[in-house]
């Protein structure tokens, strides 16, 4: 693409995430959902990500999903270590987790990455609410930041076609 035709497609497909966005939130609120956190989070990672679209989509949705399974994993592991060994070093599999996600991130970066880093950190601002509700939380996560960031990704076929064919015209 040239550089017209780059601009005008950042600006339709700028626009069309902007409604698509709207109509999202808009159907959020109308069934009052309370987790679409889940989603629109994994779409920050997503457009603020380096890398081709499809290799990003993939390390989004394999890392928020890493990123959970680490938090349930180190939740259980938090859960039985602090009334044997204590506050402080119950907090143990947390560091192991922190290791996971920072240390081993160069052997396995599509997994491994600041996507996981990020749901691990939301997901324990409210621990109890995520603990009380893990199925509803992988369910939304999976099949929603699926559908939304899909969705996403197939905006751009035809904002690249709109912006090559304005630029002609």
């Amino acid at each position: 693409m040239n550089e017209a035709v780059t601009k005008r497609f950042l600006l339709y497909f700028r626009l069309m995430l902007l409604v698509w966005i709207l109509i999202a939130n808009a159907f959020f609120h109308v069934i009052e959902f309370d987790y679409s956190w889940l989603v629109f989070l994994s779409n920050i990672m997503l457009f603020t990500m380096e890398g081709d679209i499809k290799d990003r989509f993939i390390s989004v949705e394999l890392g928020g999903l890493v990123g959970m399974v680490l938090t349930v994993l180190a939740m259980l592991a938090i859960a039985a270590l602090t009334p044997v060994l204590g506050g402080l070093p119950g907090l143990l599999p947390l560091a192991v987790v922190l290791f996971i996600l920072i240390i081993l991130h160069p052997y396995a970066p599509k997994v491994l990455n600041n996507v996981g880093f990020a749901y691990l950190t939301v997901a324990c601002i409210d621990a109890e609410t995520f603990a009380a509700n893990l199925p509803r939380f992988f369910f939304v996560y999976i099949v929603g930041s699926l559908i939304f960031n899909g969705v996403c990704i197939l905006l751009m076929k035809p904002a690249k076609a709109l912006a090559a064919k304005t630029v002609k015209a």
